[in-house]
């Protein structure tokens, strides 16, 4: 299995390894895993490919990192789309399972199936010595956005996406190269950024990122059919997993970055208004991109708000 992440960050810990133990375990032992995290088999872009082509079995491959080629399953990375992990995750992973739309469109013409989905909602701007509180404020920033549907945000916003490695925002922030980033406190705490960044805003909801760990279609269809269903119980154990670490390390790491000295701006209910209505056009404007390219991209969010509201409804 590879992974982009570093052995010790919480999607690791939470999704990678405990995916690995679980098939393990469901399968008394018989599916075993050798685990490359922190990029050892290649960069975070390159892992689709890695998996398609047979360098590795498993990967961690997120639609953001890949958008030419996975469009559709950034879906729930839209502004409003997964205010939360386990709703937004769910919403997703029904649409990559049986025959859901996310599986025949994305993932089947890659060769490759999603076994678990982790979503990483609460994406947020945060700045250098820029203090944000209104949709204009950013308007004419450059922020290291982690591409896909966070690019049209950032767009959407005024500000100019800039596409950078993760490992490089701190750098970037600190010497005034970036004037920010859009991201979750659970996705920015390991890279130290309440080091180099003052300002956040908490409330915004600019959007999420979807992360999928994924098998090469010819690795699953070469596996025994107990095999493949230790592994598919694994991943949806791992999903509901994964979910709740993210609830709770975005919390902490909120929490942690507060105390490091990051000025976090709590939102009031108008001014989240104002955020989201700055926003909203976004997901109606994705659809209409993916149709003009000949993909169902009003189909899948349609399902995907249908999907939601009934996880909302069930309350998971």
């Amino acid at each position: 299995m590879a992974d982009s992440f570093p052995a010790e960050h919480p999607l690791s810990e939470g999704g990678a390894e405990f995916l690995m133990q679980r098939a393990s375990e469901l399968s008394g032992g018989r599916i075993d895993f050798e685990y490359f995290p922190a990029e050892q088999m290649g960069h975070a872009e390159d892992m689709l490919d890695l998996t398609r082509s047979g360098v590795v079995d498993v990967a961690m491959i997120a639609p953001a990192y890949v958008p030419a080629q996975l469009p559709l399953s950034s879906v729930a990375d839209l502004p409003g789309m997964s205010e939360d992990a386990c709703s937004g995750g769910a919403a997703v992973r029904s649409l990559t399972e049986d025959d859901g739309i996310l599986l025949r469109e994305d993932f089947a013409p890659k060769q490759i199936r999603p076994l678990a989905i982790g979503v990483i909602p609460g994406y947020e701007v945060m700045t250098g010595d820029r203090q944000v509180e209104h949709p204009d404020d950013v308007r004419g920033m450059q922020l290291r956005s982690a591409g896909g549907a966070i690019d049209r945000t950032v767009e959407a916003l005024g500000a100019a996406p800039v596409s950078m490695p993760a490992t490089d925002m701190y750098e970037a922030i600190s010497r005034g190269t970036v004037d920010g980033t859009v991201l979750g406190p659970m996705s920015a705490h390991p890279y130290r950024l309440d080091e180099a960044a003052d300002n956040s805003t908490s409330g915004a909801q600019l959007g999420s990122w979807t992360a999928t760990y994924s098998i090469a279609d010819k690795t699953w269809r070469e596996l025994p059919a107990a095999d493949r269903d230790a592994l598919t119980r694994a991943g949806r154990e791992t999903s509901q997993h994964l979910c709740e670490v993210v609830e709770r390390e975005n919390s902490a790491a909120q929490q942690e970055m507060q105390e490091g000295g990051m000025d976090f701006r709590e939102l009031g209910t108008e001014e989240k208004n104002t955020w989201q209505r700055a926003t909203a056009h976004v997901p109606q404007q994705w659809a209409a991109d993916m149709a003009r390219i000949g993909l169902p991209g009003q189909q899948v969010l349609d399902e995907f708000r249908a999907a939601r509201a009934q996880q909302d409804r069930e309350g998971q």
